[in-house]
């Protein structure tokens, strides 16, 4: 007796590859139209089970019946059928349903955004606890990172950091945001020198050498108060410009976290403009079985920014993953509503300076209550 598993494909390849890897068939087929061959394609190259490609018409539904029957009219009785519905056109979904449900030894699934796999003639669902690596959930996006760095590449040096360059911070945020968020011309000298040197009117200054892996700055703030401080760890580059130093403690209040399986920070992806005009996440959280993306800014100072994360979230991820916009300061309600209305989990480090909790379980706790709301019982239910 063999397990074939047919599964739709088209919209998103994530929910067909977690039927597949959750299921574990001995046979699968896919059905495409040549629009979503390439996606097929993707997904037959990321598992090893045999696996065969059916061209079906999108949208034409004489095709579609008369694509069924010659393809499946003789099902073996001797093997079992599941026949994932999720991607696809509604016709497909449509189409498949009524012609499988008739048949005993086939079962029809559908697979939610929060993983839990549903038999549509039973009722009966469960949570699907199966485990992907980061870039296999990349790969089936079509898309993969250049370049990242993993939380636990940073060194006890870089740690030590993190409060010193807070403390520049306050002693003249605008003095310290006007170096460590260049303008044009010193973020170009920065990306092509290994050490230059910056000053500002009042005297402020900022040195720095790639090569040594040092920054020496002098700040002076409206009151004429100096601060001198000279930074040396191996990522201080990293966490001393666009705000590297918040990134790393959103990672540091996620690191904990009981489902945080892998952090990956300053993740980069080929530049592509017309797909997608934001080629960085901030950080990669690896679940176990879905990614979530986390946007971190000190303030949301142009909301369009929430319109980009967005776009990126699906891109690069797909529709499985979930979005987390982090904020140093205090959201405003516009922010936190454009958040809302675009699916992305909002959270303000300073709004929770009152609460009982620490900052660090309030986060946690939000991230359990919204991504595993539902996962009540794990008790998996026999398909």
């Amino acid at each position: 007796m063999a397990h074939i598993h047919i599964s739709l494909i088209g919209g998103q390849s994530y929910p067909v590859y977690l039927g597949i890897a959750d299921l574990n068939p001995d046979g699968i087929i896919l059905i495409h139209s040549s629009q979503s061959r390439e996606e097929a394609e993707r997904i037959q190259q990321e598992i090893d089970v045999p696996t065969h490609l059916l061209e079906f018409d999108p949208v034409d539904i004489q095709s579609i019946y008369h694509q069924l029957e010659k393809n499946f009219t003789r099902l073996s009785s001797d093997d079992i059928y599941t026949v994932n519905i999720t991607g696809g056109t509604k016709l497909w979904s449509i189409a498949f349903y009524e012609y499988f449900k008739r048949y005993s030894n086939a079962k029809l699934i559908y697979i939610d955004q929060n993983n839990c796999v549903c038999n549509l003639v039973t009722l009966e669902k469960y949570q699907s606890v199966v485990s992907f690596d980061t870039d296999s959930v990349l790969r089936l996006n079509g898309t993969k990172a250049e370049s990242y760095l993993l939380y636990q590449d940073y060194t006890e040096a870089d740690k030590n950091c993190i409060n010193r360059i807070k403390k520049l911070r306050r002693h003249s945020y605008e003095k310290f945001n006007a170096f460590s968020i260049p303008n044009k011309k010193w973020e170009n000298e920065l990306k092509q020198k290994k050490l230059g040197s910056w000053s500002l009117e009042d005297g402020s200054q900022i040195e720095w050498d790639k090569e040594t892996t040092t920054i020496k700055m002098l700040l002076i703030n409206n009151k004429s108060e100096k601060l001198n401080d000279m930074l040396t760890s191996p990522h201080i580059f990293n966490l001393f410009f666009h705000t590297g130093w918040f990134e790393y403690e959103v990672a540091s209040l996620l690191s904990t976290w009981q489902y945080a399986k892998e952090i990956r920070m300053n993740v980069k992806f080929p530049y592509n403009a017309e797909r997608n005009p934001k080629n960085e996440i901030d950080l990669i959280v690896n679940t176990g079985n879905r990614l979530l993306f986390v946007e971190c800014k000190t303030q949301i100072s142009d909301i369009t920014d929430i319109d980009k994360f967005r776009t990126a979230v699906k891109n690069y991820g797909g529709m499985a993953c979930k979005a987390l916009f982090v904020t140093d300061a205090p959201m405003k309600k516009t922010a936190a509503e454009k958040c809302e209305d675009s699916g992305i989990l909002s959270f303000s480090i300073r709004d929770c300076n009152q609460s009982f909790f620490s900052i660090q379980e309030m986060l946690h706790l939000k991230l359990e209550q919204e991504l595993f709301a539902i996962i009540k019982n794990r008790k998996r239910n026999k398909l």
